[in-house]
């Protein structure tokens, strides 16, 4: 994790509640924190004169996180216009991330100071994991007289931003219908776009 303010330097922050404590980081390349070094302040109290006033954050990291996508957004194919899919779906999700997290201070109309963190973060990468799909005559050019609710295996690749605890992605994905009738559902395999929240970090 890294501070900038005058200049940069690569720092350990352990932040809990109301209060931060920087520690130097030990040589160049172990990324182990000095415990010696440690500095600590209140955030609410962090004003002008502080030497974290307006200081920034960067951590790099690798996500994993459980996700849903909200909704598929599927082109016309075969005759069937652009559907628009909720069905229930849960995917895995691995990417690189870059998280920010900036201490902004505000002014009462009492003249009075506060500061908190502000958080924005962004990231991309692969996602796989299985969802169910409505399977009927239209979807499978009435290969089947059945209806009813497939399951599918979905992967692809998405981008993801993260305000404060918030977190809302785009996707491209592809599914690929589980049984007999995949050869016949026209989505098969086919792009869509989805609208994906992240429930869980692991």
């Amino acid at each position: 994790m890294s501070s900038e303010k005058i200049s940069s330097a690569r720092v350990y922050a352990d932040v809990s509640e109301d209060s931060i404590i920087i520690y130097q980081i030990k040589g160049t390349d172990s990324g182990q924190p000095d415990i010696s070094s440690g500095v600590g302040s209140k955030i609410r109290s962090i004003g002008p004169d502080d030497d974290l006033y307006e200081s920034r954050f960067n951590k790099k990291s690798v996500e994993v996180d459980l996700s849903t996508m909200l909704t598929k957004l599927r082109p016309a194919t075969s005759g069937v216009p652009s559907q628009l899919n909720s069905n229930l779906n849960a995917l895995i999700y691995l990417g690189a991330r870059n998280d920010i997290y900036k201490i902004k201070t505000f002014s009462s109309v009492l003249n009075k100071t506060s500061s908190s963190f502000k958080h924005f973060g962004y990231d991309g990468g692969i996602f796989a994991g299985i969802g169910i799909v409505s399977v009927n005559p239209t979807v499978t050019n009435d290969n089947t007289s059945l209806e009813y609710d497939g399951i599918v295996f979905q992967k692809g690749i998405g981008v993801f931003i993260t305000i404060d605890n918030a977190s809302v992605g785009l996707t491209l994905g592809f599914d690929n219908l589980i049984g007999g009738n995949s050869i016949n559902w026209i989505y098969n395999n086919k792009p869509y776009l989805g609208l994906t929240i992240g429930i869980a970090n692991f």
